[in-house]
C-alpha cells in the first residue's frame, strides 16, 4: 500500500458518519476534520440542451473546521449565482409563454454546521456521534419566474437554494476483525418549516430516518472489496398543517472493488437505488399511489489515482447513471421517463507547502432525459461541463 494513503479503519468510520450527516440533501461534499483549517474555492457549471435551453451556475464554497480532543466542529457555506435561459420554442409547445426570458438568482445558500465527538474504543468498537444543523441562510419563497431555475438535479452542483432549520443527530460505529472492517450508523433529520414558493407557503417537510451499513475485506495486499447499504424512511410533508406528499422510502445497495499499487490505485463501484411508492395528493386526500412514480436507479463508477510523489496526485473518473422509466403510462401527468448520463473527469491535487494544498478538476457529461416533470412533452439531450478550483490551508 502506498505510504501516501489514509489509514483504512480511520477513514471508514468518518465515511460512515458523513453518509448519515449529508444523505440525500447535502449540497457540498466534505471530509472529516483533523486539526484545523479552511478550504475555499470557485466552481462553474455550464449546460445546454439540443432543444435550446442553457444555463450556468457559479459558486464560491467555503469550509472551516477544527478538532480538539475528539471534538470536531465544521462550518460550510457557499455563495451561488444560477442562471437559466429557457427555450421559447419548448415553452410554446408546453403552453407556457410567461417565462421565456433569462432567469437568474444569486445569494448565499443554507449554512451547514456540524459537531462530532469521537468516543474512541468502547468494547472493541470505534464510536462517533454527531449533530448537524442546516441553518436557513439561503433563498426560499420562490416566485413563479424563479421556479424556472429548478432544473434536473444532475445538471448542477448546488441543487437547492434554501430550506428551513434542519437538525440531524447521528451515531455510527465501526470495528475491524483482521482483514475485515465493518460499520453501521443511524441518523434522524428533523426538518423545519419554510415557504417553498409563493404558491406553497408554510411547507413542513417530513422527517427522515437513515440507517447505513458497510463492510470491507482485503483479499490480498493489492485487492480489496466492500459492500454497503442504506435505508431512508420519510415522514409526511404538510402545507399549512394539511397532508401534502410523502416520499417513498429509499433502499440503496452497492459494492466496490479496489486494486492498489505503490504509486497508483484503481476502483470500481456499482450502486443501485430503489424507491418505494409515494403518497401523492388527489383531491382532498393523499393516498399511496397505485404505481411507483420512481424508476430504479443505477450508478457505475470507475476511478483511477496516480501518486506522482508525496505532494501530487492525479485522478481520472468515468461514471454512468441510468434511471429506468417509472410505472406510469407515458401520457400520464405522473410519467417520468428514462435518464442516461455519462460523465468523464480528471483532477490534480498538489501540496505546495507543508500546510497549503490546491486542487483543480474538470468534468464533462452527456445526458439523455426522457419526458418528465421538468419537460413533460419533449425528450431532452443535455451536455455540459464543470470546472472547480480550490485551496486548503491547515493550521
Amino acid at each position: 500500500m502506498s505510504k501516501y494513503r489514509l489509514n483504512t479503519k480511520g477513514y471508514f468510520i468518518k465515511y460512515t458518519a458523513l453518509i448519515i450527516a449529508f444523505v440525500l440533501y447535502s449540497a457540498v461534499s466534505v471530509e472529516a476534520a483533523e486539526g484545523s483549517g479552511m478550504v475555499g474555492g470557485i466552481g462553474y457549471d455550464w449546460w445546454c440542451s439540443e432543444e435550446g435551453d442553457k444555463g450556468m451556475q457559479l459558486y464560491l464554497p467555503v469550509e472551516a473546521y477544527t478538532a480538539y480532543k475528539g471534538i470536531g466542529i465544521e462550518l460550510l457555506g457557499a455563495y451561488v449565482y444560477t442562471q437559466v435561459d429557457p427555450s421559447s420554442r419548448v415553452l410554446y409547445l408546453e403552453g407556457d409563454l410567461s417565462g421565456g426570458s433569462v432567469q437568474a438568482l444569486s445569494g448565499f445558500v443554507d449554512t451547514k454546521v456540524n459537531f462530532t465527538y469521537e468516543m474512541g474504543d468502547i468494547a472493541g468498537w470505534d464510536m462517533l456521534a454527531g449533530l448537524g444543523f442546516n441553518l436557513p441562510t439561503g433563498h426560499t419563497n420562490l416566485s413563479q419566474r424563479e421556479l424556472k431555475l429548478i432544473v434536473p438535479p444532475d445538471l448542477v452542483s448546488i441543487k437547492r437554494f434554501g430550506e428551513g432549520l434542519n437538525i440531524n443527530p447521528r451515531v455510527s460505529v465501526a470495528r475491524q476483525w483482521g482483514k475485515v472492517v465493518g460499520g453501521m450508523g443511524i441518523g434522524y433529520t428533523f426538518r423545519g418549516k419554510y415557504d417553498y414558493s409563493e404558491q406553497i407557503e408554510s411547507y413542513d417537510p417530513g422527517e427522515i430516518l437513515t440507517l447505513t451499513a458497510e463492510a470491507g475485506y482485503d483479499f490480498t495486499a493489492e485487492w480489496g472489496g466492500r459492500v454497503y447499504g442504506e435505508y431512508a424512511g420519510y415522514g409526511n410533508d404538510k402545507v399549512e398543517g394539511d397532508g401534502y406528499y410523502r416520499e417513498g422510502d429509499v433502499m440503496l445497495a452497492g459494492m466496490g472493488m479496489q486494486y492498489r499499487r505503490s504509486s497508483w490505485d484503481a476502483g470500481f463501484s456499482l450502486t443501485g437505488i430503489f424507491r418505494g411508492k409515494s403518497k401523492i395528493p388527489q383531491g382532498g386526500s393523499v393516498p399511496t399511489e397505485d404505481r411507483n412514480s420512481h424508476g430504479d436507479e443505477w450508478v457505475t463508477q470507475i476511478a483511477y489515482r496516480y501518486y506522482k510523489d508525496k505532494d501530487t496526485t492525479f485522478k481520472a473518473l468515468m461514471e454512468y447513471l441510468y434511471i429506468k422509466e417509472n410505472q406510469y403510462a407515458n401520457n400520464s401527468v405522473y410519467y417520468i421517463g428514462k435518464r442516461k448520463k455519462i460523465t468523464l473527469g480528471c483532477s490534480v491535487d498538489r501540496m505546495i507547502s507543508a500546510d497549503v494544498g490546491v486542487s483543480a478538476e474538470i468534468r464533462g457529461f452527456i445526458m439523455d432525459d426522457d419526458k418528465n416533470w421538468y419537460h413533460p412533452r419533449v425528450d431532452y439531450r443535455y451536455r455540459g461541463f464543470s470546472l472547480a478550483l480550490s485551496a486548503k490551508k491547515n493550521f
